[in-house]
């Protein structure tokens, strides 16, 4: 599944603000006036795909490097091996496609393990996940 990779890639690209007045951040006016028609061109091509096919619903849902749990009425068989698309970002309109097998579904929540993620699905869904923990622990410092 190496669309995982560039998911991931393309979300982490969307995150990253360079900070101000950090000199390796420094960006030549014209790449910067390059990147904003890149970052304006995705986002209309996401709008785009938004409108012929709308995302599906939130679910509250935990994702770790190893694992997934989300809320989900039914009971699946444990072991049962499947998909879960997750859309990381409302600016990004492609799905991460995990591959899991089903620990468990307990009070709602089915709980499933990754498997079969390349390496550099893993890499990248590694970093991405210290990105959001690292916000969210600054966002609590405040």
């Amino acid at each position: 599944m190496h669309g995982n990779s560039i998911v991931l890639q393309a979300l982490s690209s969307l995150e990253s603000l360079p900070k101000d007045g950090d000199t390796e951040h420094r960006i030549d006016h014209n790449v910067a006036r390059l990147e904003a028609k890149i970052d304006l061109t995705l986002t209309l091509v996401g709008e785009l795909l938004r409108r012929q096919t709308p995302l599906p619903p939130a679910t509250a849902m935990a994702l770790t490097s190893q694992g997934i749990a989300w809320e989900h009425p039914q009971t699946l068989a444990p072991h049962s091996q499947g998909v879960v698309s997750l859309y990381v970002s409302p600016r990004l309109p492609w799905p991460l496609k995990l591959p899991v097998e089903i620990i468990g579904t307990q009070d709602g929540k089915t709980r499933a393990k990754l498997i079969h993620l390349s390496e550099e699905a893993q890499e990248w869904l590694d970093r991405t996940l210290f990105r959001h923990h690292r916000r969210a622990v600054h966002a609590r410092a405040r």
